[in-house]
């Protein structure tokens, strides 16, 4: 099969690595240089992506209480070490210290957080997100951990065509490449998008998707490293995607789509080109590339190649290499690859966005056109 070299000397190391992917930069929030420590108790906890979020009821010191929210990373890389709804549960008493929020809201980040004993306050645990809170408490016995082999899919549907059915994940520590991050390579942006990338309206504080906007499909469907379920018909193929919740139906023809109004998603056909698919997608909204920014005008394309490998360890593994076209900002083609393996049992988390607690500033717009 194609692609199958790539995956050989890959380390448990690297496969057992955690995930540093979010939904936002939490920059977009947060100051890197001002932490708080509070301690309340637990009023809600979120168990959602793109954040797990926990309120909490903290008590100040005139003897009002005040309810803080404390933001975590997605809830995907939670629940590999064994978290789930029930993990928190109202009335715990936690303590919490991260970075202060930029505007001062009663807000934080979860740099370390403890269980506390709720009658004395002394500490019972020290809470993780990369550890089964089971273990951290002290009851190894009753860790959630997902422990689940490999899963391999059959090469092709019964019609003959490649299968590219079924629900895939990230492989952490194993993700691919491209992507406007920051140890990635430069974007090629010409002039034009040198002076669109350098606008101050698109700072990471102000990205759309901090505030709850949905995404455009560049960031959406070749960016994104959480789950994604492709389902294959006679006439069209559909993609659903864990992270944002969005989900596209497109229909196979060998012609592209005429121009017409763009969308956040475009217009895309698809094709099978022996054994890959290929989905082309025009007519899309300015946006932008990912979570770290990086717009592209509204003359971009994406054309997008599936391929499978079956690897001994990782089982059936898709990778997706997304290329983009944008002459109006870009100087060349740029490509985004990722790869993911197939799971029988993978489970969506659902997606409930929180803004923050900060106003939205007045210019951020998720259909907005850089354009001179």
């Amino acid at each position: 099969m194609k692609n199958l070299t790539i995956f050989f000397g890959l380390s448990l190391a690297i496969l057992l690595g955690s995930s540093a992917q979010a939904h936002h930069s939490f920059s977009a929030t947060f100051k890197s240089d001002e932490t708080n420590t509070v301690e309340g108790v637990v009023t809600e906890f979120r168990f959602r992506n793109p954040h797990v979020i926990i309120s909490l009821d903290v008590e100040n010191a005139d003897g009002t209480s005040t309810n803080w929210m404390v933001e975590g990373s997605a809830a995907t890389g939670w629940r590999r070490a064994g978290w789930n709804n029930d993990s928190l549960k109202e009335g715990d008493m936690l303590r919490v210290t991260g970075s202060a929020t930029i505007d001062g809201s009663p807000m934080v980040s979860i740099d370390e957080m403890y269980m506390l004993n709720p009658s004395n306050g002394s500490v019972l645990a020290k809470l993780d997100s990369g550890e089964d809170p089971a273990v951290s408490l002290g009851n190894a016995a009753a860790s959630a951990a997902e422990t689940t082999g490999p899963t391999f899919i059959p090469a092709t549907l019964p019609t003959g065509e490649p299968n590219f059915t079924g629900t895939t994940a990230q492989i952490q520590g194993f993700g691919g490449g491209g992507g406007p991050d920051a140890n990635d390579p430069a974007m090629p942006y010409n002039a034009a998008g040198e002076r669109a990338n350098a606008s101050e309206e698109w700072s990471i504080e102000n990205d759309p998707q901090v505030f709850c906007d949905l995404p455009g499909v560049v960031r959406q469907a070749a960016y994104t490293p959480y789950g994604q379920t492709i389902q294959q018909y006679p006439d069209h193929i559909t993609i659903e995607y864990e992270e944002y919740g969005s989900r596209r139906a497109i229909f196979f023809d060998d012609a592209l789509p005429q121009p017409g109004p763009p969308s956040r998603l475009g217009d895309s056909v698809a094709r099978y080109e022996g054994d890959t698919l290929v989905i082309e997608t025009v007519n899309i909204l300015p946006n932008l590339s990912g979570h770290r920014g990086k717009p592209l005008s509204g003359n971009a394309r994406m054309v997008e190649v599936y391929s499978k490998a079956d690897h001994p360890e990782l089982g059936t593994v898709l990778t997706t290499t997304s290329t983009i076209y944008d002459p109006t900002y870009l100087t060349e083609p740029w490509t985004i690859i990722r790869n993911k393996a197939y799971s029988a049992d993978y489970q969506y988390i659902e997606n409930e966005c929180a803004p923050p607690l900060r106003e939205r500033p007045a210019n951020v717009w998720q259909q907005t056109d850089w354009s001179e």
